[in-house]
Order: structure tokens, then C-alpha cells, then sequence
């Protein structure tokens, strides 16, 4: 891959069962590594601190609009004509979009939309904008995936990414036509998700928990946001992470995932310990869009020292001071 800037964006998964038919083993509609792509020049680099900002001031960009944006909304058909012959959306998660059509020649062409990643690095060479947001791409070597990336928030950096795969290319020349079209409909003012009641969508993951809850889980340690609705802390020789997502019911998966039920104080929740790891997976509230899926909440803990203490331990607890901060339907 050629070389590109220092932007560490999230790797783009493919959420287990949150659509039939999800990509199988075709490399056409694998998500493949991130590339590093350019932030503005005018961001800088390092740590700052965090306003909750959009880049270009408008409300379309915060994070609380894009948490409950609906990021297949924005890849329509109009947009996808441009470049091909538009086929379906496949809502992997939220802000998470894919699409896998056909170019003008018939080929496949394949996109995957994300809102909000978090983007971090300086700035470097190569930077443009698109729709008046600082944007940057890069490419696989052989043109099989293109990476495009537009800063929508300063601090913390976050990005709307956009990877573009199939034969080979260019990829990169219909990936700036589509993310052209997706900042156009988010500025007309994007459809919302269809939520329940009391839904997590719309949560920080990285505000909801008290300081001090976080000092006894993981000790002191600042917020690191990886999507709008994941964040991670670590500290010593543990980390501990919130992820707010949709998939399958986690009691559906009990058996497959070898976990075992706990009671986190009238919440069921399914538990996964290993020797230095624990993870809690349980259902808030139902995912109206697709009626075979939920909201879950996941929360997982690593050790890296013994003197961190029992991860189911400290989990279960972070999950106790967690429940009663969520929305309610």
C-alpha cells in the first residue's frame, strides 16, 4: 500500500447476523485493513481538548446527529446511480451502511459507509475537500479498495469513512462521487433511524459512566472514543470498553458463544470470562428496522497484571453503575 498519513480510523466489521446474506467469503465484499488516511492541515495533531465541535459548524455533523442518522438513508439511489446501477442497503449497525452493486461496465462495486469513526493523526500531503470537509484517500496497491475519509469533528477527530472495493479499479474516482452525494443528503438534514423507546443510540458511550466509576474499573484514565457508539479506557495493566450496537439477541447466542446468564440486579445479562478477560452482553431494548435483531449493550474488561483484580468482578459491577444511567422505554 502506498504510503499515506498517520489517520488511525476502526476497521470496519461485518456485524454476525444483522442482515441475512451478509458478505461471505468473496473478497469483493470483504472489508479489508484500513489504510491511514490524511487529516486537514488545519487540525493538527495530539491530543486536544474535546468541544464536541463540527469541523464546518454545522449541526449535520455533530455527534449527536450522526448517532441516530440512518447512514443507508444516505447512500440512495440517486447518489449510487452516478457510479452504477444501484442494488440494496444492508444496515450492518449503527451508522454503519453497506452496499454492494454494479459499475457503469457491470463489475462489482461495493461500498461501505461508517459515521463517525474516530480519526487521529496530523496533517500530510495530498489533503482536499469534499462537500467543504477536509478529506484524504488511499488506495491498495493493486486498485482492489479505495479509502476515502472526511473530518467532521475536530476534537475529538472524527471522520465519515467510505471504503470502496472490487475488481480492479480505479476505485477512488466513484468513492469521491459517492461521498459527494452522502455529505449532500446529511446536509439536506439526514432521516433518522427508526428507534425504540429508550433506545442507547443516541448515548456517549464515553459520558455516561461517572469518573469515579472508571477509576475503580480500569483507575484513571481519559475517555478514548473508537465509533460514536464505542469507547475505550485503559490504565495500568487493564482496559475496559462500552460498545452500544445491533445484533442478535445475546441469550439467542448463549450456547454458540458458551456463555452463562448473570443477574446484574434485574437485568439478564449473558457472562464470558476467560483467565484475564470478561465480557457482558445483554438486549436494552428491541431494533424496530429488523425484528431479529436488538440493541445490545457490550461491555468487556482485559487484564494485563494480576493486580488488576478479577475481570467478571469489576465488570459486573461497571455494568450495575452502567443500567440505571440508559434510557428507558
Amino acid at each position: 500500500m502506498r504510503r499515506a498519513a498517520r489517520w488511525s480510523v476502526g476497521v470496519v466489521v461485518c456485524l454476525v447476523g444483522v442482515v441475512a446474506g451478509c458478505a461471505g467469503p468473496d473478497l469483493a465484499k470483504k472489508n479489508f485493513p484500513r489504510s491511514t488516511v490524511a487529516a486537514a492541515a488545519d487540525l493538527g495533531g495530539g491530543d486536544a481538548p474535546v468541544d464536541g465541535k463540527p469541523v464546518e459548524g454545522e449541526a449535520a455533523f455533530t455527534a449527536e446527529n450522526l448517532r441516530v442518522v440512518d447512514p443507508c438513508v444516505l447512500l440512495d439511489d440517486q447518489t449510487l446511480a452516478s457510479v452504477g446501477t444501484p442494488a440494496k442497503n444492508r444496515l450492518r449497525d449503527f451508522g454503519h451502511c453497506a452496499h454492494y452493486m454494479k459499475d457503469s461496465a457491470g463489475k462489482e462495486l461495493n461500498f461501505n459507509l461508517v459515521l463517525g469513526e474516530s480519526a487521529s493523526g496530523k496533517s500530510a500531503e495530498g489533503t482536499f475537500k469534499i462537500g467543504g470537509l477536509p478529506a484524504s484517500e488511499s488506495e491498495l496497491d493493486d486498485k482492489t479498495a479505495c479509502f476515502i475519509g472526511v473530518i467532521t469533528e475536530a476534537s475529538p477527530k472524527r471522520a465519515i469513512t467510505l471504503q470502496i472495493s472490487g475488481p480492479a479499479g480505479p476505485l477512488c474516482e466513484p468513492g469521491r462521487k459517492v461521498m459527494e452525494g452522502v455529505i449532500k443528503n446529511l446536509q439536506a438534514g439526514g432521516q433518522k433511524l427508526a428507534l425504540a423507546k429508550g433506545t442507547v443510540a443516541g448515548v456517549d458511550p464515553c459520558a455516561v459512566l461517572d469518573e469515579s466509576t472508571i477509576t475503580e474499573t480500569v483507575g484513571e484514565s481519559n475517555a478514548r472514543p473508537t465509533t460514536l457508539h464505542a469507547c475505550d479506557w485503559s490504565a495500568g495493566g487493564a482496559s475496559f470498553s462500552i460498545n452500544f450496537k445491533v445484533g442478535p439477541n445475546p441469550d439467542d447466542l448463549a450456547d454458540a458463544a458458551d456463555s452463562t446468564p448473570v443477574d446484574l440486579g434485574g437485568v439478564k445479562a449473558q457472562k464470558r470470562p476467560s483467565e484475564d478477560r470478561c465480557r457482558l452482553d445483554w438486549a436494552h431494548a428491541p431494533f424496530p428496522p429488523d425484528k431479529e435483531q436488538a440493541e445490545v449493550v457490550s461491555l468487556s474488561y482485559s487484564r494485563y497484571d494480576d493486580k488488576a483484580g478479577d475481570p467478571c468482578a469489576k465488570l459486573e459491577a461497571a455494568a450495575k453503575a452502567l443500567i440505571p444511567k440508559l434510557p428507558t422505554g
